[in-house]
Parts: structure tokens; C-alpha cells; sequence
């Protein structure tokens, strides 16, 4: 009879598992654009002109690519300068000790939180590219920042400079030889 019962019961157990996982997997995955606040307790680091450290959390601005740190470009009398120092300065700049509000969307292959982050509502990553201290990262929604920010000549639109990922690509071949 208990064995009978049993199985009378399986489908439901069935039923009631399937929606268990749906559930687990809805809510794992609504978790995964988690919001990260500083304040006094989780200081704000700039690495450079497109990274930055919340406390324990690295992050990565989503969608926009900045010169390296040790990268120069030339301004438009062909002067060199350090266009990738100006644009870690330039991010210091707009962070400049108010309160950082980033929204994560993924992991990138370094384990850094790709995000787009906020200061008093403003997109920190559109400035970046709105300024010409960063540019487009693949085929991000920062098209139109990177249109005006040429169009205007802001920042390394103003000169010559070599694409970040270009720059960093060169960086390597000289260290594997």
C-alpha cells in the first residue's frame, strides 16, 4: 500500500522539482546584476582609465576601452603626451571622492565585474567616451558618445593615438620575444 502510494505521489514530486530548479535558476540569475555601493567603508581605487576597485571588487567599465596607463598618443601638433595617465587622471576626475554606483552584468576572463557605473546618476562609462578618454569597446551602446567626442576633437579625437587593444596586442608580442 505505502508503495502504491508512492507512486501516486511521483508526479507531483516531479512537478514540485521542476519548479524547484526553475525557481533556483531564476533567482541565481536575477542575483547576477547585483548592485555594488561605496561609501566610507569600501573606498574607490582607479586602476586606470577603464578599471576600477570597490573594496574587494574589481571592476571593469562595460562597453569602452581606455588607453593603457603606460600608452602615449600625440595631440594635434604632433606632440607626444601621456594620453593613457590623463585618462586614469580624467576617471579620478569624475569620481573625486562622491559615492560610486556600479551595476554588474558579468564576469570578464580575468574575473572582474563588467559594469556600468554611476556617480549622481551620471553614466561614469559615457563620459569616458563622451570626454575622448576612452573609446568604444567592440560594438557597445557608447557609439553616440564616441561620435561627438570625434566630432568635437575631445580628448585623443583632439591628435593621433594607436586603439587600446592594438596597443596592448604590440605590448605582448614584445614580451614574448
Amino acid at each position: 500500500m505505502g508503495r502504491k502510494l508512492s507512486l501516486i505521489y511521483t508526479p507531483y514530486r516531479i512537478i514540485f522539482f521542476t519548479i524547484l530548479a526553475v525557481l533556483s535558476f531564476y533567482f541565481e540569475n536575477a542575483n547576477s546584476a547585483e548592485e555594488i555601493i561605496s561609501s566610507p567603508i569600501l573606498p574607490v581605487k582607479v586602476v586606470d582609465g577603464d578599471s576600477l576597485e570597490i573594496g574587494p571588487h574589481r571592476i571593469r567599465l562595460m562597453g569602452i576601452d581606455a588607453p593603457e596607463y603606460s600608452q602615449y598618443c600625440k595631440d594635434n601638433q604632433q606632440q607626444k603626451y601621456p594620453c593613457g595617465k590623463d585618462s586614469l587622471d580624467y576617471l579620478q576626475k569624475l569620481i573625486a571622492n562622491n559615492q560610486v554606483r556600479c551595476t554588474v552584468h558579468q564576469k570578464d576572463k580575468y574575473n572582474r565585474d563588467l559594469c556600468t557605473c554611476y556617480v549622481n546618476n551620471s553614466n561614469i562609462n559615457a563620459e569616458m567616451v563622451r570626454s575622448g578618454h576612452a573609446i568604444v569597446y567592440l560594438d557597445s551602446q557608447y557609439t553616440a558618445e564616441q561620435t561627438e567626442a570625434k566630432h568635437s576633437k575631445n580628448g585623443i579625437w583632439n591628435g593621433r593615438f594607436i586603439h587600446p587593444r592594438l596597443f596592448r596586442r604590440l605590448k605582448e608580442e614584445e614580451k614574448s620575444k
